[in-house]
C-alpha cells in the first residue's frame, strides 16, 4: 500500500477522533502516512510489529488511532518545548505520531531492541522530528543522570507499566504527568505501583476495556 493509499485511509478515520485535534491531524495527515509507509516497508525485512499489527488497515485503525486519541491530554503548547520520555517504543507507537502532530514536543525514546533503535532514528531523521532515541532497557540501563527532565512520559502496553513510571519520577519535572496506553483491567495496579497522587482513565471511544491512564501529582 502506498503513503497516498494509506493518508486516504487515515483521513476517512478522522471523525473519530476528538474534535478540539482532528485540524491539528489533518495537517499532519501526509506525514503520518509517510511513516506508516516507512514501518510497512521496514517491516518486510525485520519484526518490527506482529505480523496482524502489520497489516495497513490495523495500523490505521488500532495503533495510529490508539495513538493519537493522547493528544488531548498531552500539555498545551508552551513558549518553550515540552520534552516526552516514551519507554518500549517498539516501532514507534505512540512516540512518533505524537511527535508529527506535536512539533513542539522533544522526544526521547527508549528501545531495548538495537534493529528497532536503528529504525526509530532513521524515522526520526526522515520526518524531521526533534528527539533522540535510547537504546537501553529502562531504568537498568538507562543513563539516569541526563540533563533533561521529562514534562510528559508515555508507554503503550508496556507489561508493569506503574512501576516504569516510579523509576522515571527522578527523570520528571515539577507537575509532569504520564500517559500509560493500557486496560481498565490493569488500571488499578498501575495507580497503586506508579504511587501517583492523581490518576483518570479514558477510555477509547472504540473499546471500554482500552484507553489511557493519565497519571499525575508524583512523590
Amino acid at each position: 500500500m502506498t503513503a497516498g493509499e494509506i493518508e486516504k485511509r487515515i483521513r476517512a478515520t478522522l471523525p473519530r477522533l476528538s474534535e478540539g485535534s482532528r485540524a491539528a491531524i489533518e495537517k499532519e495527515t501526509p506525514t503520518l502516512a509517510r511513516y506508516l509507509a516507512l514501518l510497512l516497508s521496514a517491516c518486510e525485512r525485520m519484526n518490527l510489529v506482529s505480523a496482524a499489527a502489520a497489516r495497513p488497515e490495523e495500523l490505521v485503525e488500532r495503533h495510529l488511532l490508539d495513538a493519537l486519541e493522547g493528544l488531548p491530554l498531552l500539555p498545551a503548547i508552551w513558549d518553550r518545548s515540552a520534552t516526552l520520555l516514551d519507554v518500549g517504543s517498539g516501532g514507534g507507537f505512540p512516540a512518533v505520531p505524537l511527535l508529527i502532530v506535536r512539533r513542539d514536543l522533544r522526544g526521547t525514546l527508549v528501545e531495548s531492541t538495537g534493529k528497532k533503535c536503528r529504525f526509530l532514528t532513521d524515522v526520526l531523521g526522515e520526518l524531521a522530528l526533534t528527539g533522540d532515541v535510547v537504546n537501553a532497557r529502562f531504568p537498568a540501563s538507562f543513563p539516569m543522570q541526563r540533563p533533561t527532565r521529562y514534562d510528559v512520559f508515555t508507554s503503550r502496553a508496556v507489561a508493569r507499566a506503574g512501576l516504569l513510571v516510579r523509576a522515571a519520577r527522578p527523570l520528571l519535572a515539577k507537575g509532569a504527568q504520564a500517559l500509560l496506553w493500557t486496560t481498565a483491567a490493569l488500571y488499578t495496579e498501575v495507580v497503586r505501583t506508579s504511587r501517583c497522587g492523581e490518576s483518570a482513565f479514558h477510555p477509547s471511544p472504540d473499546s471500554e476495556s482500552r484507553g489511557i491512564a493519565l497519571l499525575g501529582c508524583f512523590t
